[in-house]
């Protein structure tokens, strides 16, 4: 079970667009409501399905991976959400200083070996 005030706890400004901050945004709607916990139960799923490597990739960002994630699923997840799901799983992660992504420690081959609109997943290039 999903318990967001201990998510909370470990990042206080996180809402459901990211990680709150003096030179990023302030949030209409700062709760995470039941789309968001369902949301991040999903996030959850996936990130179960990625390998976690010791060092942090500073590519790919939280905002760069849900999408990926977004079209390999065919649903909508929040940077929230995804944020919410690493600090669940106690996965690693620094935050973007001013911004309201993280790096979490997850190679790109590994982000994108199941993503629709990896080339090499396309028909005619297997």
């Amino acid at each position: 079970m999903i318990d967001i005030s201990e998510i909370l706890k470990k990042e206080p400004t996180l809402t459901p667009l990211g990680i709150e901050g003096e030179n990023t945004f302030k949030a209409a709607d700062p709760i995470f409501h039941a789309a968001e916990i369902k949301q991040i139960e999903t996030c959850i799923e996936w990130l179960n399905t990625r390998h976690i490597q010791k060092t942090i990739n500073k590519i790919s960002t939280s905002y760069g991976i849900k999408h990926v994630l977004e079209r390999e699923l065919k649903t909508y997840v929040c940077n929230g959400s995804f944020i919410a799901a690493v600090i669940h799983l106690n996965i690693p992660y620094i935050r973007i200083m001013d911004s309201p992504n993280i790096h979490v420690p997850i190679s790109r081959r590994e982000i994108y070996k199941n993503d629709p609109a990896n080339p090499r997943l396309l028909k005619g290039n297997r």
